[in-house]
């Protein structure tokens, strides 16, 4: 069915029928931004950056790079150091936060995706009632659909505001992801670093199905 066809039952049933299709549309977007926007996001640890970069400094200082060498590639400690063992829990730590900043980028890139996906459907109804308005001739029928217009503008601006949260949270999310990253990364056989817990990372929310006229 042609979304035009859509909006001439809607003119003619009740308000509460309009309120419920919009309510479909948005599912609940609105409200899962709101509670994104208020929450506080990841921040760059300072107090454990200072620490890791402290001992990685001291740690060339004390070790000739063939020894760097041999634990970095091989695995291979010719002298046990502590700061080495400080390093990993200190990693260990690093790399707990670091996942936790990927898993807030991915539930704020979700939530803007959704709210994409409300704004795409509204403003289609929206265009669907200002394209069908010059075929109505009762000005009961042209009340209710500026009406409803009208409440599409306001529903549209609102969830464009939040998105335009979303995305300048973002933005800040994937600067301190690109920190985190980089001293990860400095970290001597990083990659054999475990998270400390599972048990404490957020979890994604689930992704919108887009609207369907048909």
């Amino acid at each position: 069915m042609a979304i035009e066809s859509y909006v001439k039952n809607i003119l003619n049933s009740p308000e509460a029928t309009f309120r419920k299709i919009v309510s479909k549309i948005v599912q609940e977007s609105d409200k899962s931004a709101k509670i994104e926007l208020v929450r506080q996001h990841m921040e760059v640890d300072e107090v454990l950056f200072l620490a890791i970069k402290s001992i990685l400094n001291d740690l060339k200082i004390e070790e000739s790079l063939f020894s760097q060498l041999l634990y970095k590639y091989l695995n291979i400690e010719l002298v046990k150091n502590k700061k080495r063992e400080q390093l990993i829990i200190l990693g260990t730590q690093l790399k707990t936060q670091y996942s936790r900043v990927k898993r807030e980028q991915s539930r704020v890139d979700t939530h803007i995706l959704n709210l994409t996906l409300s704004l795409d459907n509204l403003k289609r109804l929206k265009d669907a009632f200002d394209r069908n308005r010059d075929s109505l001739h009762r000005n009961r029928e042209i009340n209710k659909s500026d009406a409803f217009v009208k409440k599409l503008r306001i529903i549209i601006e609102e969830l464009s505001e939040y998105r335009d949260a979303l995305r300048h949270k973002f933005v800040s999310l994937s600067e301190t992801e690109r920190i985190y990253h980089n001293l990860y990364k400095q970290i001597p056989r990083y990659y054999e670093l475990q998270d400390e817990s599972i048990m404490t990372l957020l979890v994604v929310p689930k992704k919108q199905k887009r609207f369907s006229w048909s």
